[in-house]
């Protein structure tokens, strides 16, 4: 393990720690207990389509040389190609932003060009004041994370994530809340606790190569959803299943006098 010792700091796999003591659950460990299962099978089913299509003439001599099961494991491997090169753009995407944000220049690949072009459109558009960008945050409640920006737009602050998804989906509500419900952005090597501006509006920037938006989300009662969220993923990682027993352990009664 490799954090700093004072301060908020996060590792390599984005545990989380304060002044080294830690981990602290993140905020997307914690929602994944929310079941987001419904899109995400839908584009499961249609980025494995494509791959079948696009290797359609190589599929016989996948079945012949590795057999059925060999064949439906390499059109898996393909679609799972997809998924992570979308994964991955998010992320660049994400640090493409923040470097913007911090007026940093960016070398951006030409597949993610469009998506950088769009939000720089919006930025031109929307004149957001950076008030927080890609800063970690803590909660006495017992969980850590890292927001996207907090901005304000027009008089207003924004509390805003940024998603390249094709959609946008009510669990960013959750998302959003417990960031703006932290207690302070802390920094590695830093003992200061930061203030978290107080936030007027929730909202998503939709990031996509044809355009971007600004999606407000209402948080009432997501917060409260979000800790019940964490209480369930508390529970998970209890131990509560037992190792089997048999009969010799337990206690039997002993039979009544006079039993057959």
């Amino acid at each position: 393990m490799n954090v700093a010792q004072i301060g908020l700091a996060r590792d390599e796999q984005h545990n989380y720690y304060l002044d080294g003591q830690g981990p602290i659950l993140s905020v997307t460990t914690i929602l994944k207990v929310v079941d987001k299962s419904g899109p995400l099978v839908g584009w499961a089913k249609r980025i494995t389509a494509e791959a079948a299509v696009r290797h359609s003439t190589e599929l016989p001599g996948w079945v012949t040389t590795f057999g059925e099961d060999g064949a439906v494991s390499m059109l898996t491997k393909a679609a799972s190609v997809i998924r992570d090169k979308a994964a991955n753009a998010g992320s660049d995407v994400h640090s493409f932003a923040e470097a913007i944000a911090r007026g940093k220049p960016v070398e951006v690949p030409e597949e993610l060009a469009p998506y950088v072009a769009s939000y720089r459109t919006w930025l031109d558009q929307f004149q957001p004041e950076f008030l927080a960008a890609e800063e970690m945050v803590y909660s006495h409640h017992g969980y850590a994370g890292t927001l996207d920006a907090i901005v304000r737009i027009a008089g207003e602050t924004w509390c805003l994530d940024y998603k390249t998804s094709k959609g946008v989906y009510a669990e960013t509500a959750l998302q959003l809340a417990a960031y703006g419900a932290a207690d302070f952005i802390g920094r590695p090597g830093d003992p200061i606790h930061y203030a978290i501006p107080a936030i007027d509006q929730y909202g998503v920037v939709h990031i996509r190569p044809e355009g971007a938006e600004l999606v407000p989300y209402d948080v009432s009662g997501a917060f409260d959803a979000f800790l019940a969220a964490k209480r369930l993923t508390d529970w998970r990682s209890g131990s509560v299943v037992g190792a089997p027993v048999g009969p010799a352990l337990l206690h039997f009664p002993a039979p009544a006098k006079g039993a057959a």
